[in-house]
């Protein structure tokens, strides 16, 4: 027969369930705002002219209002995973960047994850404030894991993508640094560097064994109701930007798009007969948008310059919408000229960036403000080619700041003074 609990048994139980619903912002609400104001060595004084009120008389000053600033721009304080700067021979270097990141874990990043992952799950402002920072990390190592497919020039083995398996790394990290949280010491970085790479040797498919089209059953099966759909064309769009996400341009065949968007390879060929058909329809609409904008400039006499600046951040906002498809489009045109080079002409068409800013530069020139050191063309190519590669190469750069970041370059080469 079970004796009744203790009533320090039953104390503490009743404080366990409270622990576990625990609101954290009460955490938050409970620092000492005389320990905030010692740690930046400034005045108190200074704090409430920063946070004027008193929060105590019902106001929304004071403390108060800095607990709500505080979870509004919480921050992970997220510096951003190394990527390898030559490419990985062995699977030792293929794995390293698991390790690297597991050494940032372990230095207080995957503390701070944690207190973010608490905060956000109860205040919606930290919620917005930290979701950047965490994309940010699966992004950059999904970017890593990509890398160390290509080196190895395999695929990812089905059913798994480079999504999953980023996911999957990045869980096993975090829980591998919780664990040396709880008992340090306890996960030398010899086991993470193995343990990635069992995975990464098991999950990379050299050979692209499964890669293969869908069987002519599977295709069978696939009824007349699904080419029936209200935007085909967009399902094999959307289809496809997934694909080239988790497994870039090189990987993803006709075959992997048609049985994705769970249509008949034949009926994908008669939509659109090449992957950069499908790339093509995919920027088209946006693209003709840059036109538009740039238009709309001319009309109301935008100064060249300004125009031109402004014509480039339509452009990097282009391109950073459409990562993936313009990842694709830059592939397509670099290394597949010499086999296909109807590619080229298809592109060059429908999605030729440079002309979108040959206008701006021809006006410019008839008002006095650009150099005609080189031509018009030559200089809208080096303008959008580096906008494209930035945006590509810099993730976490705005199209804004893309912008500013060419013309600090190469402005100095355009305009004939001074702006």
């Amino acid at each position: 027969m079970n004796s009744r609990p203790t009533a320090r048994e039953q104390f503490l139980q009743s404080g366990y369930r409270l622990l576990g619903e625990l609101d954290t912002t009460d955490l938050a609400r409970s620092l000492s705002i005389s320990d905030v104001v010692e740690g930046t060595g400034l005045s108190h004084q200074t704090f409430h002219n920063t946070y004027p009120g008193n929060s105590r008389s019902g106001g929304s000053g004071g403390k108060e209002a800095f607990v709500a600033d505080l979870l509004d721009n919480l921050t992970v304080n997220y510096s951003g995973t190394v990527v390898p700067a030559d490419p990985a021979t062995g699977w030792r270097d293929v794995a390293a960047p698991a390790s690297a990141l597991f050494d940032d874990l372990t230095s207080g990043l995957m503390r701070r994850r944690l207190i973010a992952a608490l905060f956000a799950g109860d205040h919606e402002g930290a919620r917005k404030a930290v979701t950047a920072e965490f994309e940010r990390l699966d992004n950059d190592f999904r970017t890593v894991v990509g890398q160390a497919i290509q080196a190895q020039g395999g695929s990812v083995r089905r059913p798994l993508s480079l999504t999953s398996l980023s996911t999957i790394l990045t869980a096993l990290l975090d829980g591998l640094a919780v664990r040396d949280m709880l008992a340090p010491g306890s996960v030398a970085e010899s086991d993470v560097t193995e343990a990635a790479t069992s995975i990464l040797r098991w999950a990379i498919d050299p050979l692209h064994t499964d890669r293969s089209s869908p069987d002519p059953d599977e295709e069978d099966s696939l009824e007349l109701a699904d080419t029936l759909r209200p935007d085909l064309e967009g399902d094999v769009i959307a289809a496809t930007e997934v694909l080239f996400l988790d497994h870039g341009y090189f990987q993803v065949t006709l075959a992997d798009i048609a049985a994705a968007a769970r249509i008949r390879v034949d009926d994908l060929r008669r939509l659109f007969p090449s992957k950069v058909d499908i790339i093509v329809a995919a920027l088209k609409p946006e693209f003709d948008r840059i036109f538009r904008l740039r238009r709309a400039d001319e009309r109301l006499g935008i100064e060249p310059a300004i125009a031109l600046q402004r014509t480039l951040i339509a452009v990097g906002d282009f391109v950073i919408a459409n990562r993936a498809m313009s990842g694709g489009m830059l592939l397509a045109l670099s290394f597949e000229q010499f086999q296909q080079p109807s590619t080229i002409t298809t592109v060059m068409e429908n999605l030729f960036l440079p002309s979108a800013v040959v206008p701006i530069l021809e006006r410019g020139r008839a008002a006095g403000v650009f150099s005609e050191e080189a031509s018009v063309l030559e200089v809208a190519v080096m303008l959008t080619n580096n906008v494209l590669f930035r945006c590509l190469t810099r993730p976490t750069e705005t199209s804004a700041q893309v912008a500013a970041g060419v013309l600090r370059v190469l402005m100095p080469g355009v305009a004939t003074r001074s702006e």
